[in-house]
Parts: C-alpha cells; structure tokens; sequence
C-alpha cells in the first residue's frame, strides 16, 4: 500500500473512532434531583408513571446504552425499552427489547419492530407518559409497517428495492417512502398523542432536515401529496412499483401524513451529522500529517461519475494553489449511482472505481466509505485506490469497466486489498470522501 492510501485510510478510520455516539447522546442528557434535562428541555421525573425509550436505526444501540447510563434507576419506574437495528446482539441494555430489521430493504424483525412499538405507544397513552425516541439513519428500512392492509411485506420489499436503485436521492426516496408507511411521516408518534416525547437524532441527510431522517416518524412533514405524486412521475415509479402499491395510488385511497403536533408536546435535537465527521477527518489530517486541507461541503449529492470528475478537478485546483505540500480534499453526503447490474458493490466503492479511472495525478489515494461501515450490496464500507491499483487488476486480469457495468466493484476491489471491510460501527452520519495528493 502506498504511502498516500495509508495517510488516507488512517484519517477515515480515526475519524469514525472519534464520531461517538454514545459520548454526543450522553453529553445532551442530565439528571439534577427531581429535574431531567434533555438538551433544553427540563422535565419534571415526578410528573411521569411512565418513560418509554425507542430507538431506531443504525446508531440505535449505543444511542440507547447512552440512555440506559444516564437515566439510572429512572429506567426502572414502569419502563419498556425498544430497539431496532442492522445488528443482532452487542451489549444490548438491560430492560429493552432487540429487533433486527432489514438493511436495505425491511425484513420480518423490521415489520415486528414497528408493530411492538405501535403497542407498546398506544398502551402506555397518556400524559404521564415521557417517551425518548432515539432516530437515526437506516430506519426506512429497518422499521416498517404498511400503511394499508392491502400491502405485503413482499410489496414494501420491493418499493425499496425500485428506490434505492432508481436514481433518487435519498430526500426523494424517504418522500415516497412516508406515504406508503404506517409508521413513518409522524405516523409512530401520533400512536400516542397524548404523551410528552423528545426525539433524538442522528442526522444521515442534508440540510438538517430532522423529518427526513428513518423517514421522520416522530415528527410532523410539510411534504404534500404533490411532492410524492411529482418524484413517483419523475422516476416512473408507478409503473415498476407492484401491484398493490400502483393501485393505491392510483385509488386516491393513500392516506396524508401528519402536519402538525400540538404545540410543547414535542421536542426534537440534532446531536451529530455529517459535518462533524468532515471536522474531525480535516482536524487528523491538518494536525497529524501536515496537510493542506479544504472541506468541499458544496460537494455533496451529484451523479456519480460526475462527482468523481468534479473531486478530481477540485484536487487538481488545490495542488496546483499549495505547490509542494501534501493537500487533502475532503467532502460528504451521498453520490447518486443507480444500480445497473447484480453484482456486489456500492456507491462509495463506484466512486472510487470512477475516479481512479479518470485521474491523472502521478501520485494520488482516493477513499470514499460510509461512516455506518455499509455500502450498497457489499461486506465493505467502500475503497481506498492509488495509482497502482488499476496496474494491480491488470496484473490479475480483473476488468474495472466490466465491474462497473455490473455494479461489481466489491469483487474488483476485494482481491487487490483496497476494499475497506470495518463491519457495522453503531454510527450512520452518511459517506465520507477522502482524496490526497501532492
């Protein structure tokens, strides 16, 4: 490996040890006496008989130890703890109950997470009911529920499968998928409409935008039937969605998602996004390996093998600017890569495959990897690639443009040592991209 892929391999593998999700969640929760205060929220403890805690999505588990550590004894005044997440067991608090749901698509534990939690809210209803949410990326998939008795978990399979391969970002995507959800677009928290609930949330979307984030199911959305009726036209998603799904749209039958709560009943935090793994992966390569660095955050969502052109032209501007010096280009968020084949592979690994393909730097690593150790159909978080790795799969007569028409770049990557396998890190603030030179 050269040098420059192990500079670019160690900052993203700092960078996710230092984005702690159980530090950030733990550091918004304080209990002084009688007072519990959650972010700026004070709540009297006295005034509830009941708290309720679930967590949803990839970052649920140590989002809820975080819980479990601050909360005390709190958790054993009458408490039931949900969690619904990517992994099956790994130090799971005491009192909560484990679901594993279906990345991406849902699965049974998806549909039995939401089910449990739909209960759980509507038995425990009342105003002396505090209910934590825990929300972060993931749960669109991991926790699901149709919204009509006419659909199937087949038919919700197969809607996310259309959507996660249409060429749709994720905002798009998670429009669609509120208004086909029993549970997403506010719908989980309208269960109990009566209770006090804060929500919070690791964010794995742009903007900020906390109702986008598992689809928003505790909080209200301004999104209209128009806006879901305007990106099911522009993918021609009515046309490749099933059957039962097609004819409820077409039927004028889809029920609205919640536009509202009432008011003082419901908070919501940002705890962590994208951004602060941008920080972190700029601070490791300033202050330990001497970098010139520069954020792109106007880089974030684009097509694929434009990003990847786009990223290397930025590169070029940087070095030519800082003649001399290592530089180090950094950006975010999600490129768009529909899928064209079966094979394994992902959108960050695309990325990269796409770049190295294009560039030419004498010397150079790209890496683009998901901050949740997940990409696309792979055991791999994405790649990491130097100017040897294209001489590397010649050598073994492995055929890049090959992989990327079968959206195979896991199989390419994998035998040259460049695919980046971390496993799930409890994290989910989206794709970090990493691209030095000098």
């Amino acid at each position: 490996m050269s040098e420059l892929r192990e500079i670019a391999s160690s900052i993203f593998r700092q960078t996710i040890s230092e984005i702690d999700v159980e530090r950030v969640t733990e550091g918004v929760i304080e209990r002084q006496g009688g007072i519990l205060r959650i972010g700026d929220d004070e709540l009297t403890i006295d005034q509830y008989r009941h708290l309720l805690v679930i967590a949803i999505g990839k970052a649920a588990l140590p989002m809820a130890r975080a819980v479990e550590r601050r909360l005390g004894e709190l958790l054993v005044i009458p408490t039931a703890g949900i969690i619904v997440t990517n992994e099956t067991s790994r130090d799971v608090p005491t009192g909560f109950q484990l679901f594993t749901g279906g990345h991406p698509v849902p699965n049974q534990g998806s549909l039995d997470a939401a089910n449990a939690a739909l209960e759980l809210l509507s038995r425990s209803d009342s105003e002396e009911t505090l209910v934590i949410f825990l929300v972060s990326g993931g749960g669109s998939a991991l926790f699901e529920r149709p919204v009509d008795a006419s659909l199937t978990l087949e038919d919700l399979q197969e809607v996310n499968r259309i959507l996660v391969g249409c060429g749709a970002v994720i905002g798009e995507m998670n429009v669609v998928r509120r208004f086909l959800s029993g549970v997403k677009g506010g719908r989980l928290a309208a269960a109990s409409p009566r209770s006090r609930q804060v929500s919070l949330i690791i964010s794995d979307v742009n903007d900020d935008d906390l109702t986008t984030v598992s689809s928003g199911p505790t909080l209200a959305s301004s999104v209209t039937r128009e806006d879901f009726d305007r990106i099911v036209a522009r993918y021609g998603l009515l046309e490749r969605f099933p059957a039962p799904v097609a004819s409820l749209i077409r039927s004028g039958q889809l029920p609205g998602i919640p536009t509202k709560v009432e008011s003082g009943r419901q908070s919501s935090y940002l705890l962590m996004d994208n951004r602060e793994a941008l920080v972190r992966a700029g601070r490791i390569a300033r202050q330990e390996y001497n970098c010139v660095v520069e954020i792109a955050t106007d880089l974030v969502e684009g097509e694929v093998e434009e990003m990847a052109n786009i990223h290397l032209e930025r590169l070029a501007s940087l070095r030519d600017k800082n003649p001399g010096r290592m530089v180090c280009l950094i950006s975010g968020g999600e490129v768009i890569c529909p899928v064209r084949g079966d094979g394994e592979g992902g959108r960050n690994q695309e990325f990269v495959l796409r770049a190295i393909l294009a560039s030419r730097f004498a010397e150079v690593a790209i890496l683009s990897a998901g901050t949740d150790g997940i990409d696309g159909r792979s055991p791999a978080a994405g790649a990491v690639a130097d100017q040897m790795t294209l001489e590397r799969a010649a050598t073994l007569r492995l055929l890049p443009r090959d992989s990327l028409e079968r959206s195979d770049s896991y199989n390419l990557f994998a035998p040259l040592e460049a695919a980046i396998i971390i496993g799930p890190t409890g994290n989910n603030v989206r794709d970090l991209r990493i691209l030095l030179t000098r």
